[in-house]
């Protein structure tokens, strides 16, 4: 059985639905974010190095929380 990634970006482009698996849950992002998520799915899945754009954006985000 194959285990659950950390991380995952769902996208509907018909209906513009988003949603960011994280903590192993689904968490809804707003509409509004669609075109943000798709970026950065796209960034992701042609990046030779894909982990480092996650570890990057994770170390912003602490950064950011302080």
């Amino acid at each position: 059985m194959s285990k659950a990634p950390e991380f995952a970006i769902f996208q509907n482009s018909r209906t513009k639905q988003s949603a960011i698996w994280v903590n192993d849950k689904w968490k809804d992002a707003p509409e509004e974010d669609y075109d943000h998520l798709r970026l950065l799915a796209t960034l992701i899945r042609t990046d030779p190095e894909p982990t480092k754009i996650v570890k990057s954006i994770v170390n912003i985000n602490k950064d950011n929380s302080k």
